[in-house]
Order: structure tokens, then C-alpha cells, then sequence
């Protein structure tokens, strides 16, 4: 049997006021998604190896990915699709994003189609239609492409990768609370239509957050990872976040943000950060709201990949 396996990193969407538009791709967790060729058939067969992850293939962004990518080059056949996945699920850190991801990968691995980076990213985020319920390429950009990118456009889809220019590490505060559906609903808490005023204001944000990571002006990333539409919209389901963005601030963290749609919580940090104080501060708050929690250092990540052994 033909089998190819590429794995994903984790990634943090949104990054305040970058909704459906930026995201960062962290080593705080891996997918490996292994794809296997069985035999030939008249149609598309997928079949699923994936522990708790939905085993309905339409339900599993990885095999819808798959399924996509298949139907799209006229592909039949049944494989067999075998995940392993190290990042937490449900907690914002694009966990559905990287099965996508890594599972578009292997499958142009396995049959040597050619995608595209901008394809790969295409067909990985008509894969998060199964998570979320509609397609978005933030998380999905990053797996792909590793590190920070911004999705210029989903149609054509067209990603642009930013450079970083300071050493940034993260932090990210999970806190462990399930919510079903979490995607799906804080979607809908976000609001269909804003004001000029808010519409400026972001835009702001946004260019200053950018600016921020691309020249490595710390004040400018502080000053920009702030959104008062998404983030503000999906707060009555993580009322713990303000206390601990104050804390991260007041000790110097380069920003602050839920991560994707939480409640993970990412901290930029660099060398002026008084980490211990944020980590105590911010397990304290926790604590006193019986959330069980941990927190994860990590890195900036490269994309998607196919491992040597």
C-alpha cells in the first residue's frame, strides 16, 4: 500500500483585530495526519483512523479536506486517512486547522499532484467547513505556510507570509473548559455589520499590529493587538480574559490576544517580559474561578512538512 505523512504545527488566528486574516503558526502542538492509498474504486472512499476526532468524513476537516482535493482533480479511490494530533482540541490553538492542513500535504504528497501553496491552503480551508461551519483561511494559511501570514484574499486565494523581526517567543494560557460547538457559536456572536468609526479603528489596529512584527517595534504590537468588534463580541464566554491581558500588559508582555476562538490566550513575550509575574498573576485569576488550566511556551513554527523518517 502507498502511504504518505506530513504533519502541522499549531497557530494562533486572528491576533486581535485580524479576524479571518492573520495568523501565526506556534510549535506549542503537532498534527501528523499519515494518508493511505487502498484500492481503486468508482467513487471517492474515505475511511478514518482518528481516536475522539468525528469519523464521518464530511465531519472531520481532514477528510473533507482530502475528499476536496480528490473530487477536484477527478480522483477516485479509497484511502485510508490515520491521525495523530498532540494539540489540544477545542481551545483555539487551530487544532482542526492543522489536520486540514497536514492531510492536503500528504495527499498531494502521495499522489504527486502539484498544489500550489495558495491551493494547499484552498483546499485546507474548504476542509475547516467542518469545524466551523464556514470556510475561513487564517489557521489554515499558517499550518501551510508556518510563521506569521495575512490572508490578502480567499478568492483567488492569495496568502502573503510576514517576517518577523524581533525575537518573539509566546506563552498560551489554556484554560481547560469545553464548549460544544465553540467555533461554530462564537462566529455567530460576531457582528455581520459595524460602524465607520469601528471600521477605522481597526483598521488602525490592525496596521499597527503589523507594523509591530515586521519591524520589531514592541510599543507598536502592544498598541495594535487590541479589537474592540471580535474580541469584545466573544467576551461574556471568557470573563477572565481582561484580568489577565491587565496583568500580561502591566509586565511587559509585547501583546495580547485570544487565541482564534478561545479561550486559549496568547502572550507575545521578548526579552523585557517579567514572565514568572505573568505566569503567576495569571494562574492566580484562573484559580480563583475553579478553571483548571496550563500554559505552554513556544516558538514560531515553519509550515507544513513531510517528515524525513
Amino acid at each position: 500500500m502507498r502511504t504518505a505523512t506530513a504533519s502541522a504545527y499549531s497557530s494562533s488566528a486572528n491576533l486581535g483585530p485580524g479576524f479571518d486574516t492573520m495568523g501565526l503558526a506556534h510549535d506549542a502542538g503537532l498534527t501528523k495526519i499519515s494518508v493511505e492509498f487502498i484500492e481503486r474504486s468508482p467513487k471517492v472512499e474515505l475511511e478514518l483512523n482518528c481516536g475522539n476526532l468525528p469519523t464521518n468524513p464530511s465531519e472531520n476537516t481532514a477528510s473533507l479536506a482530502v475528499k476536496n482535493v480528490l473530487e477536484s482533480q477527478g480522483i477516485n479511490g479509497s484511502f485510508r486517512i490515520c491521525i495523530s494530533n498532540d494539540i489540544p482540541l477545542g481551545l483555539g490553538l487551530g487544532s482542526s486547522g492543522a489536520s486540514a492542513a497536514a492531510a492536503v500535504v500528504a495527499i498531494d504528497s502521495l499522489l504527486d499532484i502539484g498544489l500550489s501553496m495558495d491551493e494547499k491552503v484552498n483546499f485546507a480551508m474548504l476542509g475547516e467547513t467542518a469545524s466551523s461551519g464556514t470556510p475561513h483561511a487564517d489557521n489554515v494559511a499558517a499550518a501551510i505556510y508556518g510563521g506569521l501570514v495575512m490572508v490578502e484574499s480567499t478568492n483567488p486565494m492569495k496568502v502573503r507570509p510576514l517576517k518577523i523581526n524581533r525575537k518573539f517567543s509566546f506563552l498560551t494560557i489554556l484554560p481547560h473548559m469545553s464548549i460544544p460547538g465553540k467555533t461554530r457559536i462564537s462566529r455567530t456572536l460576531v457582528p455581520s455589520e459595524v460602524s465607520m468609526s469601528q471600521h477605522i479603528w481597526a483598521i488602525r489596529h490592525t496596521s499597527l499590529m503589523v507594523s509591530g512584527f515586521i519591524n520589531g517595534d514592541r510599543d507598536a504590537l502592544r498598541a495594535g493587538m487590541n479589537d474592540h468588534i471580535v474580541e469584545t463580541s466573544r467576551m461574556q464566554m471568557f470573563p477572565f480574559y481582561p484580568e489577565i491581558k491587565k496583568i500580561a500588559l502591566k509586565n511587559e508582555a509585547a501583546g495580547v490576544c485570544i487565541s482564534g476562538a478561545g479561550p486559549s490566550i496568547l502572550v507575545v513575550i521578548d526579552g523585557e517580559t517579567d514572565v514568572e509575574s505573568i505566569l503567576s498573576g495569571a494562574g492566580a485569576v484562573l484559580k480563583s474561578t475553579g478553571i483548571a488550566f496550563s500554559i505552554l511556551n513556544s516558538n514560531l513554527a515553519g509550515g507544513a512538512y513531510i517528515p524525513e523518517n
